[in-house]
């Protein structure tokens, strides 16, 4: 095996724990305020992004938009989101945070930094910078392959005709 396999292997092995724990760190933090981690990542996307068509959230969370309509239900049945249809085109659906669902996701946030303040507390400051800096560059390398940018190349990926590329379109 050669050392890129190797170490994309490794990985793999890595990321999958990472992504393991921290989706159940997720859960934790979050059920305890009423809502699932999707309807809180929906609503994390709406604070970072204001409003959004029910389409746009859809791509963003990387959902079907029949699945995000599910998602809203509760969140505006407790006031944490608002749907509006299109002033231009009654099609379209925007949907919004509330002043009240801002305030849960601060709440949620300060929980959710917390931990991340424990993890990193006892590294030294260098240390702290490499994790948040090579977390960083692996987001952004994985958001260029989503986008169908390759290392060393970029464009659209072959799929199957009529499938959108994961995480929206360009």
């Amino acid at each position: 095996m050669d050392e890129v396999t190797a170490a994309a292997e490794r990985m793999h092995q890595v990321t999958k724990e990472l992504s393991r724990r921290y989706q159940f760190r997720d859960r934790n933090a979050i059920c305890c305020h009423g809502l699932s981690v999707t309807q809180c990542y929906a609503l994390d996307a709406l604070a970072d992004n204001g409003a959004l068509t029910v389409t746009a959230l859809a791509r963003h969370l990387f959902l079907a938009v029949s699945t995000v309509t599910r998602i809203l239900e509760p969140l505006e049945r407790k006031d944490l989101a608002r749907r509006r249809r299109g002033t231009g085109d009654r099609r379209e659906v925007r949907v919004a945070i509330t002043r009240r669902g801002r305030a849960l996701l601060g709440r949620i946030r300060v929980d959710l930094v917390a931990t991340q303040r424990a993890l990193l507390a006892p590294l030294a400051r260098a240390e702290r910078e490499a994790v948040v800096k090579t977390l960083e560059g692996l987001v952004a390398a994985v958001t260029r392959w989503q986008d169908g940018c390759g290392p060393g190349e970029c464009g659209p990926v072959s799929r199957e005709p009529g499938t959108r590329r994961a995480g929206g379109s360009r």
